[in-house]
C-alpha cells in the first residue's frame, strides 16, 4: 500500500502573459525522449502543483507508446480571464483544460473542436465512461435535443459529491462510523447526536465543533442537499424551478440545520475546518483528498440518499482548439487521456476517480490503494456508489450555453440569501427565491 505526499497547491507562473496565460515550460518532459521531428503540442491547464502532477503523469506513459508527439505545458491562474485573453490575442494553445460546468460558452461558440467525429472515426464507445462525466462534456443532457451528440473535451476523471468523516471525532463520540447503506435520515440523526455531544463537552469534544460541513457555499453542495430535502432547480422543461414550494421547504429546513448547529454556516465553512479537526464530516469530491490524507485520521461514505436525493457530479478534462494546426496529434494524446493505459497513469496520484469505469471498478487499481494515517484501508468504493444518482451539475443546459456562469451565480446568490436573514432586503426565503428565478428566467444574451 502506498501513502500520499500532500501535494500543496501553489501558484506556478514563470511569465505572466496577458494578464493569466504563463510561458510555456518544458519540465514535463523530464525523462522523456522523442522523435528528432516530433511536433510540439501545447497543452495549457491550471496554475497548481496537482495539475502538472497529473500532466507529467499522462505525458510519462504516453510518451511510452507515442514519440512523435511532444508536449508543451502552458498554465493559467484563472480559466475564463485566460479564455477571454486567449480569443482577444488570438493565441489559443492546442490543448486547454477546462471543466463540466465551464467550458459550455467557448464550446457553444465555436473556440473547442467537436470531439464526436473522432470518437466514431476510432470507433470510441461513449458507453465505457461514466455517463455524467460524459454529459458534462456535452452542452446539455437531454437526449432529445438537437446538438446531444455533440462531446466538447475528454474527460478525464470522474467527481462525484462523497462524505469524508473524522474517525477520531466518531471515536470519542462513541459512534459507529458511517455504513454504506445509510440514509438521508441517519446522516440528519448522526449530526442530532454529534451536536448534544458537543454541546456537553462529551470526551474531548466541543460546542466550537460541528457535525457537518456539506459545503452549502457552493452549488455542488447546495444542490444535492436540496434534492435531499425534496427540492428541485429546474422542472422538466429545464426552467427555474427554485421558487416552488417544495424548494422552499427544502431551503426552510436546511436552513434549519444550520441554525441548530448541525451544518456548518456556509459563510463560517473554510477548506481547512476539516483538517483542524473541527468538523466530524464534510461533503468532498475526490481532488481534495491530498490536502488531508497524511494529516486527518479519516474514511469515506456515499453520500447519504433519500427517496428523492440526486448527487452532484461532474468533471474535468482536456478540449482541443478549432484553431490548432496539430488537432491529429492532439487528438492522439487526448485520446490516451481516455484509454486504460491513460487512466491507469492517472490512478497513481491519489485525486481522482478514473472516468474510466473499468478502470474505476477495478479493485485493485492504483487509485484504490491509498491508505489512511494509520495505515488501514479506506473505502475509496464510496466515490463510485450510486452512479444512477447522479445529479448533471449544467442544470440550467436549456438556456443559452453563455448564461451558464451567469446563472449559476445567481443560484449561489440565491443560496445565500435563503442562509441570511437580512440578506438585501429579500430575508424570506420566499422572496429571496421569487427574486432569482426571476433572474434566471429572463437572462438573455446579449450579441
Amino acid at each position: 500500500m502506498k501513502r500520499f505526499k500532500a501535494v500543496a497547491i501553489a501558484a506556478v507562473c514563470a511569465l505572466m502573459f496577458a494578464l493569466c496565460a504563463c510561458a510555456e515550460t518544458d519540465e514535463i518532459n523530464d525523462g522523456n525522449d522523442f522523435e528528432e521531428n516530433a511536433i510540439t503540442v501545447t497543452v495549457a491547464i491550471k496554475a497548481d502543483t496537482t495539475e502538472k502532477a497529473y500532466l507529467s503523469a499522462f505525458s510519462k506513459a504516453f510518451n511510452k507508446v507515442n514519440k512523435s508527439v511532444k508536449l508543451s505545458m502552458q498554465t493559467f491562474a484563472d480559466y475564463q480571464q485566460a479564455m477571454n485573453n486567449y480569443i482577444a490575442t488570438d493565441s489559443m494553445p492546442d490543448i486547454v483544460w477546462c471543466t463540466g460546468d465551464y467550458h459550455s460558452p467557448y464550446s457553444s461558440t465555436g473556440h473547442y473542436e467537436n470531439l464526436t467525429p473522432y470518437f466514431e472515426r476510432d470507433k470510441i464507445s461513449l458507453d465505457a465512461y461514466y455517463e455524467a462525466s460524459i454529459n458534462s462534456a456535452r452542452l446539455t443532457s437531454d437526449k432529445s435535443a438537437e446538438n446531444y451528440s455533440s462531446v466538447w473535451f475528454m474527460p478525464r476523471d470522474y467527481n462525484r459529491l462523497t462524505i469524508m468523516y473524522n474517525k477520531d471525532i466518531f471515536d470519542k463520540a462513541k459512534l459507529e462510523y458511517p455504513k454504506d447503506d445509510w440514509t438521508w435520515s441517519d446522516f440528519i440523526s448522526t449530526c442530532e447526536t454529534l451536536r448534544s455531544k458537543m454541546n456537553n463537552g462529551e470526551n474531548g469534544l466541543s460546542k466550537f465543533m460541528y457535525p457537518a460541513d456539506l459545503l452549502l457555499r457552493d452549488n455542488v453542495g447546495l444542490f444535492t442537499a436540496l434534492t435531499a430535502e425534496g427540492g428541485s432547480i429546474v422542472d422538466a422543461d429545464g426552467n427555474s424551478n427554485i421558487n416552488d414550494m417544495q424548494t422552499q421547504l427544502a431551503y426552510e429546513k436546511l436552513r434549519g440545520y444550520v441554525r441548530n448547529g448541525f451544518f456548518i454556516d456556509p459563510t463560517k465553512s473554510t477548506s481547512v475546518s476539516f483538517s483542524r479537526n473541527t468538523v466530524a464530516m464534510t461533503a468532498c469530491v475526490r481532488p481534495v483528498l491530498p490536502t488531508y490524507i497524511n494529516d486527518v485520521n479519516l474514511d469515506f461514505a456515499p453520500y447519504p440518499l433519500s427517496v428523492t436525493t440526486s448527487v452532484s457530479a461532474g468533471c474535468s478534462g482536456y478540449a482541443i482548439s478549432a484553431k490548432s494546426t496539430h488537432k491529429e496529434q492532439a487528438w492522439e494524446f487526448i485520446k490516451f487521456i481516455g484509454s486504460e493505459a491513460g487512466q491507469r497513469a492517472f490512478a497513481t496520484t491519489a485525486g481522482c476517480v478514473p472516468v474510466l469505469k473499468s478502470v474505476a471498478a477495478d479493485e485493485s487499481a492504483s487509485w484504490r490503494a491509498f491508505t489512511g494515517v494509520k495505515g488501514e484501508k479506506l473505502n475509496h468504493a464510496a466515490f463510485i456508489a450510486d452512479a444512477d444518482r447522479d445529479l448533471y451539475i449544467n442544470v440550467f443546459d436549456r438556456k443559452d450555453p453563455r448564461l451558464s456562469t451567469r446563472l449559476l451565480g445567481y443560484m449561489q446568490d440565491c443560496s445565500y440569501a435563503c442562509f441570511h436573514e437580512t440578506y438585501n432586503g429579500r430575508g424570506s426565503i420566499n422572496g429571496a427565491t421569487s427574486y432569482y428565478q426571476d433572474q434566471i428566467n429572463n437572462a438573455r444574451f446579449a450579441e
